[in-house]
């Protein structure tokens, strides 16, 4: 379970910058069920300009941000991270969104796959590449 916490919000109301993360802080540390290992503070989350930013996410799932959060959320949010590691995917249909954050999704970022690996024949220089020969190019004057 990830929980991301802007650490930041609000940023555009300098003397309270930072408000957002201490209050939750607070009271996620007042829930038995969290574990503050598993509760990460960022930079930003993008969700600007509106503050009270949080997200769910972990490696290879889908991350879903949350704005327009206060510490009241703390709790759901809470929910939210566990019942999200515990989905294979993290993306919303396996998962049910506590209803008191229904409202707050603002982003759902689906993680693509694992890359492909490049056929061998496409990563070795040209020089080792054996040129095909197809019916039109038999018939049109060599290139180079």
């Amino acid at each position: 379970m990830t929980l991301l916490i802007c650490r930041t919000c609000p940023r555009y109301d300098t003397p309270n910058n930072g408000e957002f993360r201490r209050a939750l802080d607070a009271q996620i540390a007042q829930n038995p069920a969290a574990d503050p290992r598993t509760v990460r503070h960022v930079q930003c989350l993008g969700g600007c300009p509106e503050d009270g930013v949080a997200a769910v996410d972990g490696p290879g799932k889908t991350r879903v941000r949350f704005n327009g959060l206060h510490a009241g959320h703390a709790d759901a949010l809470i929910k939210a991270a566990q019942s999200h590691a515990a989905s294979p995917t993290g993306a919303p249909e396996e998962w049910d969104i506590p209803a008191e954050l229904l409202d707050h999704v603002s982003s759902i970022t689906y993680k693509r796959g694992p890359i492909r690996t490049v056929p061998s024949a496409l990563t070795q220089p040209a020089s080792d590449l054996v040129r095909v020969e197809t019916r039109s190019s038999l018939n049109s004057p060599r290139q180079p």
